[in-house]
């Protein structure tokens, strides 16, 4: 009697806690709809977003969907023009190491220009200023801005010619096509090819010594490779002439007979020196590797 009470009970208990836990089950809310809404009748089960600020763990929510700006069309014609653009900025001039050049103009020369004795240097024996052609070339290098080279000239002129050659360096600034440009140079200067109605004296005298030069131009670049220009310059000319011998002095002497310059023959004797000046006017053509 007492095991069937208490079968009956366990059967009651059973029935009991399943009906419960049927219960719990039916009331749950959905994942992502709010407590106590009530899914209608018939509705499909709803979507889980795969971005949910709500779904956090920690404290920290996940990063949102990254979404990569799209780029903006270039047409053909925008490129050609940044491309034209580009051209006219730098010119098409590229990085320059080598140049060369060669110049022809005009040159007016004083050898006594700061001498009061114009007498001391030649006696008379040969013109000390002349006005002719000059011819010169210049080659070297390029470093950006500055250029380093040497450079040599001829002048041509009715009774001598003048010979220079020295070094170069130079400041330029590219503007473009357009290349400004100041030098300074230094080296030897000398007189040659004397004529005189002496020729004893065109024979005996010589002349030399150092200049200094000072340039300033313009450039302009025709191709990445070739300019022409324009160049002014003016040079300090420092000459000296050795003394002649007793012999090279009568020789002359002998020669000028008669004449106002046998007199002067003697002062060929002693060293004369001068301090003159060179101003010349040149156009350049140049070459750029």
């Amino acid at each position: 009697m007492i095991a069937r009470r208490a079968l009956c009970l366990l059967t009651v208990l059973a029935s009991a806690a399943a009906a419960s836990t049927a219960a719990a089950q039916q009331g749950q809310p959905a994942l992502g709809a709010s407590p106590g809404a009530a899914a209608p009748a018939g509705a499909a089960p709803a979507q889980t977003n795969p971005y949910d600020p709500s779904m956090q763990a920690g404290g920290l929510a996940p990063p949102p969907p990254m979404t990569m700006p799209e780029p903006e069309p270039v047409s053909p014609d925008d490129t050609e023009r940044r491309l034209d653009d580009a051209k006219k900025e730098d010119s098409g001039r590229g990085l320059e190491l080598i140049w060369l050049n060669v110049e022809g103009g005009y040159e007016n020369v004083g050898l006594q220009t700061f001498n009061i004795d114009e007498e001391e240097l030649t006696a008379g024996f040969i013109s000390s200023s002349a006005n002719g052609g000059v011819l010169g070339a210049g080659a070297g290098v390029r470093l950006l801005y500055f250029t380093l080279g040497a450079r040599g000239r001829v002048g041509f002129f009715d009774d001598w010619q003048l010979f220079s050659l020295g070094g170069e360096v130079g400041l330029h600034l590219p503007l473009g096509r357009l290349d400004p440009h100041v030098d300074l140079g230094f080296g030897y200067a000398g007189l040659g090819s004397f004529k005189s109605a002496v020729s004893g004296a065109a024979d005996a005298i010589a002349i030399r010594g150092v200049y200094g030069r000072i340039s300033g131009g313009l450039d302009l670049y025709l191709s990445p490779v070739f300019s022409i220009g324009a160049n002014a310059s003016w040079e300090l000319l420092a000459l000296t002439r050795p003394g002649l011998s007793t012999a090279q002095i009568d020789r002359i002497k002998g020669e000028a007979a008669a004449t106002p310059q046998q007199a002067k023959a003697d002062l060929l004797a002693a060293e004369g020196s001068s301090v003159g000046s060179a101003l010349a006017l040149t156009a350049v053509a140049g070459l750029h590797f």
